[in-house]
């Protein structure tokens, strides 16, 4: 059970409640008030950009957008599902908690070593390496593969452990900087650091806060890989602050091909150009692990159509949360990346499904949202628009402020008290819920709610409480299919732990010692749990594209791969018991 299981299991991210977005790219340009012009997406009007890069293809174009800066233009239609491009990031690194449970160069965990679909024919151990005893490798050649760019690492892990003994490997965000330094050295004709060096700072507009923790990254990372090291890339105080601003606001969340867990941080200056919307019409992900086998570098990162895109429109990614109210989005995306977002989603004026009020009548099949009413209302009923149900209202409002607070709690409570955590997230979703009649419930889609469900649904898969998991994983997609397009990567994961959920095969117990064999004859559901897989196959198609794997292209990548092989395996079930329940029908009938 625990290997059948290991892929599906949605492992926390470390800063991160939820498993939403790779986050992203390059700031665009503003204007001289800080505002991004995303009325359209349409770049007729812009200008091309002499911009070279051997992965970027020939049906893409970097342009100068008018109030957007760079960014990347359609130069032929593509539809959901399409590849857009592949590449290679400079730097990936593992975070330190995935820095103790993965392979450093494949980025496989003990769990995915031993899935037959993910598996590269490595060991289903990790060892660590001998000299700095932090990084670990799941094989010779994964070691190998990684050693050029290691070996400068490994001396510097070993003098920050000799010297911080206490406190553990130095963090995710110093180990990239200082591989982006380690490859700057063996760059012979200057063309990686000047792609670093082109990505967008925000020096000058930084917070007085956000130059003080920067100033406190830089002593960390000389401190970490030598004054003279640092001062040959960044020969001032200037260049340092650009060099962390870069990072910052260009560096993308690495997330394991498996399950979209959140388990490190890339930096790729290519996929830095593309712009940001909160309605995208193509993600960034990681579809496939990197490949020991390969002789060149694998190209295991690509950007994905979730939308029908036209020529001469603009491809554009998200770069925080679908999820997070408008709010919440418009001020990560002011504070991180320096703009105030006017992109379609965020002027729209109907009902923002992250913030509603189910119909009273929802339990009826009424998929109706009502607006929620402003702090300030006096109003004591409201209406469904969609079918016209009044329902008593009182002020929503103290419960909401108390389950985003508590919510917060949970995500810091979640890896060091798992317990708390899934008490703090049934509060959440009862305060929210049941606890508010006679006002309506908050609608499956909304924030907090739809977050904390997504967060209980990882932590009860973590323990293997499946059947409780059932439940959650349902009403998790539920709202993610209001919030998310079809084909984003959070909903079709979501979709894909409900399918595998609902199809698991039961133990077998001293009370019911023959529950598989009814569980297998029970034809009518078999089927219907090998329609939840199929559906869920096509949006991970659509949501990662297609990948190479083992020198083949697998549709949806290694989730591809993996539900492809339960497909097949649910059909040799489901012929099985057809012979078996036509047997058993022969002998009756005799």
């Amino acid at each position: 059970m625990n290997t059948v299981w290991a892929a599906l299991k949605a492992k926390r991210a470390g800063t991160s409640g939820s498993a939403a977005s790779t986050s992203p790219a390059a700031v665009p340009q503003t204007d001289e008030e800080g505002k991004r012009d995303t009325a359209s997406t349409s770049a007729s009007t812009s200008n091309a950009v002499d911009y070279c890069h051997p992965h970027l293809p020939s049906t893409l174009e970097v342009r100068q957008i008018p109030g957007r800066g760079r960014g990347v233009v359609a130069k032929e239609a593509f539809s959901p599902g399409t590849t857009l491009l592949t590449t290679t990031p400079l730097v990936s690194v593992l975070d330190q908690r995935s820095l103790r449970q993965r392979c450093s160069f494949c980025f496989r965990s003990v769990d995915d070593l031993k899935s037959p679909s993910t598996q590269e024919g490595g060991a289903t151990k990790l060892q660590q390496c001998s000299m700095c005893h932090i990084v670990q490798y799941c094989s010779a050649t994964c070691q190998r593969r990684d050693w050029s760019i290691h070996k400068k690492e490994c001396k510097d892990l070993q003098n920050s452990a000799a010297s911080k003994a206490r406190d553990g490997p130095p963090d995710v965000v110093l180990r990239a900087l200082s591989r982006l330094l380690y490859l700057r050295e063996s760059d012979k004709d200057g063309l990686m650091w000047e792609a670093v060096e082109s990505l967008e700072s925000h020096r000058t507009r930084l917070s007085d806060k956000e130059r003080e923790d920067f100033f406190r990254l830089s002593v960390s990372f000389a401190s970490y890989i030598g004054q003279e090291r640092l001062k040959e890339a960044c020969p001032n105080a200037v260049a340092v602050l650009d060099l962390c601003s870069r990072f910052t606001s260009n560096s993308f969340s690495l997330t394991s091909p498996a399950d979209l867990s959140n388990i490190g941080v890339s930096v790729s200056p290519l996929t830095a150009l593309f712009n940001h919307s909160c309605r995208p019409n193509a993600v960034i992900v990681f579809p496939a692990f990197p490949s020991s086998s390969s002789t060149s570098p694998s190209r295991y990162m690509s950007v994905v159509a979730i939308r029908p895109i036209e020529p001469g429109e603009e491809v554009v990614t998200s770069y925080v949360d679908l999820a997070l109210t408008k709010e919440m989005r418009r001020k990560e995306l002011r504070e991180r990346y320096k703009f105030d977002c006017a992109c379609e989603e965020c002027r729209s004026e109907g009902v923002d499904p992250r913030q509603p009020l189910s119909c009273p009548k929802a339990v009826n099949g009424c998929k109706g949202l009502i607006a929620l009413p402003e702090r300030s209302t006096t109003a004591s009923t409201v209406t469904c628009p969609a079918c016209g149900t009044s329902a008593p209202y009182k002020d929503v409002y103290p419960a909401l402020d108390a389950a985003k607070l508590a919510y917060e709690d949970a995500e810091r409570a979640q890896h060091e008290d798992e317990r708390t955590a899934v008490i703090q997230l049934q509060h959440i979703i009862d305060s929210l819920t049941t606890s508010l009649a006679p006002s309506p419930p908050f609608a499956p889609s909304a924030y907090p709610l739809l977050s904390a469900r997504q967060l209980l649904l990882a932590l009860h898969l973590d323990a293997h409480r499946f059947d409780q998991a059932i439940d959650t994983a349902a009403a998790a997609l539920a709202g993610a299919d209001l919030v998310y397009p079809f084909g984003h990567p959070v909903r079709a994961v979501l979709r894909t732990t409900h399918a595998r959920l609902k199809t698991v095969v039961p133990e077998c117990t001293a009370e019911e010692p023959d529950i598989q064999l009814k569980w297998w004859l029970d034809l009518e559901a078999r089927q219907k749990g090998r329609d939840l897989l199929v559906a869920a196959h096509e949006e991970v198609v659509t949501a990662f594209g297609t990948a190479r794997i083992g020198g083949s292209s697998v549709p949806g990548g290694e989730m591809g791969r993996m539900m492809t092989e339960l497909i097949e395996d649910q059909d040799r079930g489901i012929r099985f018991s057809s012979i078996v329940a036509e047997n058993k029908r022969r002998v009756d009938g005799e």
